[in-house]
């Protein structure tokens, strides 16, 4: 590594801009987004494994009560990582509140044992306080006099309403975190059904959820509307309907409106809108190539901790070659990427250095493979295995010490 940037110069001769950024992979607009957004896609669920959460999950589950499940569920539920552990978790809490639920349908159907019931599980289990609440109402109702003119004695005050406010607003919150909870769990056709009414109510993340819903469901022209709804709330609407358009998906296909929303959802922040953006403004795409606001917008996405968009950045500043600060800037975003797991910066950081003519960066090389091997590049396996004759094994392990190191965060190369 200690020569990369001298033979970074050589990438020239490598591939073009086009030979490690999407836009040669994507002929029509409906392809290159949706590799692009496959990408993305995988690149989360491989993150996702890096992290288990079995740990917290079985802590959690070897305590006896219910609400720690809920304030686990409300403080994740935003976290795709954790779809699964927030899956155990809801089945969990699921199973609990029935055993509650059966253990007080032994009990009296009594106002004294509604108050019990709800001062005890309503923030956990506010359905089931609700369906206890409405049979003991059912019991409470006044009979029907023989006669319609006969006086009554019951005030219209004299019974205590039993759906009272608490239970209600429980029961509205838990249906936004059904609504929530499974579509972060890619529970679509059930998150469908919670979301509905919260959506057609006028909240706005539920609306979000009905988009995203709708287009996982292949219901292209729902997705599009709820979209347009919700978009001028929710950067992340604007970036699904840039899909929208750039596909042809729901909406006749569009480029330049692609472009044009995911700059708009870009300015609020919304990283995966940042590179879209990026991508458009270096291909040409909905736009007019512009290098220098690429650059500026991958920096964006970069910054915002986008992984697709720290390989381009760092593709991108290797291939120009203008400055060798700038060169060095590419390098480390390189590196970054592949510390995040990107297959294909661990693969382009191989094959710059295996332009060299020095030894020690072959050996380099060839671990650089073995790191785009090991994150899934089946691209990497052959030429590493080209390189391996090489390579003296003294070489390799001590390149490896430095990749490792690297890796580690312990050295930039």
């Amino acid at each position: 590594m200690q020569r990369l940037a001298i033979t970074l110069t050589l990438s020239s001769m490598l591939y073009g801009c086009a030979g490690y950024q999407p836009k040669d992979l994507f002929a029509q607009s409906k392809h290159w987004l949706e590799k692009t957004s496959e990408r993305l896609e995988t690149l989360n669920s491989a993150n996702s494994k890096t992290h288990n959460y079995d740990t917290e999950v079985n802590t959690l589950f070897a305590q006896p009560y219910i609400d720690p499940l809920t304030d686990y569920i409300n403080r994740h539920i935003d976290d795709k990582n954790r779809a699964e552990p927030l899956r155990k978790v809801s089945n969990e809490r699921k199973v609990r509140c029935q055993k509650i639920a059966d253990l007080y349908a032994k009990r009296p159907l009594t106002q004294a044992s509604l108050n019990r019931y709800q001062a005890g599980y309503n923030y956990s289990c506010p359905k089931d306080v609700e369906a206890f609440a409405l049979r003991l109402a059912d019991t409470e109702k006044p009979e029907t006099s023989e006669s319609a003119s006969a006086p009554s004695d019951i005030s219209p005050t004299a019974v205590k309403p039993v759906l009272d406010q608490a239970i209600v607003s429980n029961v509205n919150k838990e249906q936004l975190n059904d609504c929530y909870l499974l579509t972060t769990i890619s529970n679509f056709r059930e998150a469908k059904q919670a979301c509905l009414s919260p959506a057609t109510e006028g909240d706005a993340r539920a609306q979000l959820n009905m988009a995203i819903i709708h287009k996982a469901m292949g219901e292209y022209p729902q997705s599009f509307e709820w979209a347009e709804k919700v978009q001028d709330q929710s950067p992340r609407a604007r970036y699904l309907l840039g899909e929208l358009y750039a596909s042809g998906q729901g909406v006749k296909q569009n480029d330049k409106a692609a472009f044009n929303a995911f700059e708009k959802a870009g300015e609020e922040g919304y990283a995966d809108a940042q590179y879209m953006t990026a991508w458009c403004y270096e291909s040409g795409i909905g736009t007019r190539k512009n290098p220098e606001q690429a650059i500026k917008w991958y920096q964006r996405a970069a910054l915002n901790n986008n992984v697709p968009a720290k390989h381009s950045l760092g593709a991108l500043l290797v291939q120009q070659n203008s400055t060798p600060s700038s060169l060095r800037n590419g390098q480390n975003w390189l590196i970054e990427a592949a510390r995040a797991g990107y297959d294909e910066s661990s693969l382009l950081l191989g094959q710059l250095l295996q332009e060299s003519e020095q030894p020690d960066d072959k050996a380099e090389a060839l671990v650089w493979y073995e790191v785009a091997q090991q994150q899934g590049s089946p691209e990497a396996v052959e030429l590493a295995k080209k390189l391996r004759k090489d390579v003296s094994p003294e070489a390799l392990n001590t390149a490896r010490r430095q990749i490792h190191r690297i890796l580690d965060g312990e050295s930039n190369g």
